[in-house]
C-alpha cells in the first residue's frame, strides 16, 4: 500500500492524492486540530501510485526572475471590496470577458472556507486566512477544461501546485497564487466563531475591512444586525494568527516562500509602494502583481491598455519583498499549547475560547 507521508509537516492537505486516485482509495479527514489529511482505504489501494506522483510535496516548481507590477484598480468601490488593490479582481474580469470560469475561496452560508468554481467573484475577494477545502474543484474544473472554457484558480501556492500536477500543461488554465503566511485551522476558526455568537452563525466576518483609509488593517463582523470592528493587530483572535501560533504544520516547512515560482501570477499586498511611488502610500491599497509566465505579462499589460487599473512596473526587488517570500513562518512550542487548550472541551463539547484568547491572543 501507498504510503503518502512521514510527517504531517510532509502534507498540505491539497487533495490532490484524493481527486487523481481511480480507485476511490483516498480520503480526507480532519485531524484533532481541524486539519485534513489523506487516509488510504488498503482494501481499495491497488499501488498504482497515482496519488504519489500527484502530490507536490518535492516537486520542482521554480521559475525565472517573475515580472513585477504595482497594480490598483481606478475602480474605487473596486477598490474598497478588495484587500489591497483589486488585482485578483481585475485579471478575474479579463478571464470571465474572454468566456472562462474562475475557482477561489468563499465564505460558506454557516461562514466555513470552501473553493468553489464560478462566475460570480465577489465572495472571493478578502483575505481569508482559514484553510479552504478545494477538494471538490477539481472534478468541476476538469468538466470546464474538456469544454474549452478558460479557468483561473486562484489559491494558495500549495493548492495552485496540487491543481497545476492535476492538470499539467493545460493552456487553459491559468493559476494565481496569494502571497501566504500560513493557513489557521478550520476547527479552531469554528470554535471561534461559536465564542462570537453562541448556536447562531454571524451575518458576515472580514479580516481586512477598509472603512478606513489604514491599509485594511481593521477587522469587522456582524452578529444579528449588530456590527464590531477592532484593529486587526488589537484582536486577540487576529493576534493569534499574526504570532503564527494556528498554522498547519506544512506551513513551518512551505517551500514556496520565494517569488520563483512555477504558475501564471502571485498576488498579494504591495507593501514597499513607498519606496515605489509616495503618492500611492495612502492606506487605500495597492496589490504586488509578480507575472511568471508569458501569458500572465500579456494580461498585464492588456489590464494597464484598459485604463482600468494603474500598473507600475517594479524593477527593485527592494520595494516589494517582504518576508512571506523569503522564509516560512517560525513555529514555538506555544503552539503545541494553543492545540492542546483548542482540544480540552467543556460538557457541551466546545473550548474554552476565552481562555485562549487572553492566553494567546494578547
Amino acid at each position: 500500500m501507498q504510503k503518502l507521508f512521514e510527517s504531517k509537516k510532509q502534507c498540505f492537505g491539497c487533495s490532490a492524492c484524493q481527486n487523481v486516485c481511480p480507485c476511490d482509495a483516498v480520503v480526507m479527514k480532519a485531524d484533532a486540530e481541524g486539519f485534513l489529511y489523506p487516509e488510504i482505504r488498503e482494501e481499495k489501494c491497488v499501488g498504482c501510485g497515482k496519488c504519489v506522483d500527484v502530490c507536490p510535496i518535492g516537486k520542482s516548481f521554480g521559475s525565472d526572475k517573475p515580472k513585477a507590477y504595482a497594480m490598483r484598480t481606478n475602480d474605487a468601490k473596486l477598490l474598497s471590496a478588495s484587500t489591497s488593490g483589486g488585482a485578483f479582481s481585475l485579471i478575474a474580469k479579463y478571464i470571465l470577458q474572454k468566456g472562462g470560469i474562475v475557482c477561489g475561496a468563499v465564505f460558506d452560508a454557516d461562514l466555513t472556507v470552501k473553493h468553489v468554481l464560478s462566475a460570480d467573484i465577489s465572495g472571493m475577494r478578502k483575505s481569508k486566512y482559514v484553510q479552504s477545502d478545494i477538494s471538490d474543484c477539481p472534478k468541476e474544473i476538469r468538466d470546464a477544461l474538456n469544454q474549452g472554457k478558460t479557468v483561473l484558480f486562484s489559491g494558495t501556492p500549495c493548492q495552485c501546485h496540487a491543481i497545476k500536477n492535476l492538470f499539467p500543461d493545460n493552456d487553459g488554465l491559468f493559476l494565481a497564487a496569494l502571497i501566504c503566511r500560513g493557513v489557521l485551522s478550520p476547527e479552531l476558526w469554528k470554535e471561534y466563531l461559536h465564542y462570537l455568537s453562541a448556536d447562531s452563525i454571524p451575518d458576515y466576518f472580514c479580516f481586512r475591512d477598509k472603512r478606513i483609509d489604514n491599509d485594511a488593517h481593521t477587522v469587522a463582523w456582524s452578529i444579528n444586525g449588530t456590527e464590531r470592528t477592532n484593529e486587526f493587530q488589537r484582536d486577540p483572535f487576529c493576534r493569534i494568527y499574526s504570532k503564527e501560533l494556528p498554522l498547519r504544520p506544512s506551513c513551518y516547512a512551505c517551500p514556496y516562500t520565494t517569488p520563483l515560482r512555477d504558475f501564471d501570477f502571485t498576488i498579494g499586498d504591495f507593501w514597499g509602494i513607498k519606496e515605489l511611488d509616495p503618492a500611492l502610500d495612502d492606506g487605500k491599497g495597492t496589490s504586488l502583481v509578480l507575472a511568471h509566465s508569458r501569458h500572465a505579462a500579456l494580461i498585464t499589460e492588456e489590464i494597464q491598455k484598459s485604463g482600468e487599473a494603474m500598473v507600475l512596473p517594479a524593477d527593485d526587488e527592494k520595494s516589494w519583498m517582504q518576508i512571506a517570500l523569503e522564509q516560512p513562518a517560525k513555529e514555538t512550542m506555544l503552539r503545541r499549547f494553543l492545540y492542546k487548550d483548542l482540544n480540552t472541551r467543556d460538557g457541551s463539547g466546545h473550548c474554552n475560547m476565552e481562555l485562549i484568547l487572553k492566553k494567546y491572543g494578547f
